[in-house]
């Protein structure tokens, strides 16, 4: 089983060695702009994306110090530091 598996692969290796992915040529790219444009927009997405996320991850951050700071503060005051 194995090795039925093992042989699988290397067909689907070889056949794509075989084949070069026409999509992504990039003469193929170049003559058509709709697929630069789809690929522009996706970037644009995923960047403002991964702002995003950082911006939230920052903001949480910032508001959990904060807590921790009044926390730390409220320990001080009851230790009478």
């Amino acid at each position: 089983m194995i090795l039925l598996n093992l042989s699988s692969i290397a067909s689907l290796v070889a056949l794509a060695a075989q084949e070069p992915a026409a999509r992504f040529v990039a003469e193929n790219v170049a003559t058509r702009p709709e697929v630069v444009e789809r690929g522009l927009r996706f970037l644009n997405l995923a960047y403002t994306a991964v702002w995003v996320v950082l911006a939230v991850y920052m903001l949480s951050l910032s508001l959990r110090l904060r807590r921790l700071s009044a926390q730390v503060r409220r320990l001080k005051e009851r230790a009478g530091l």
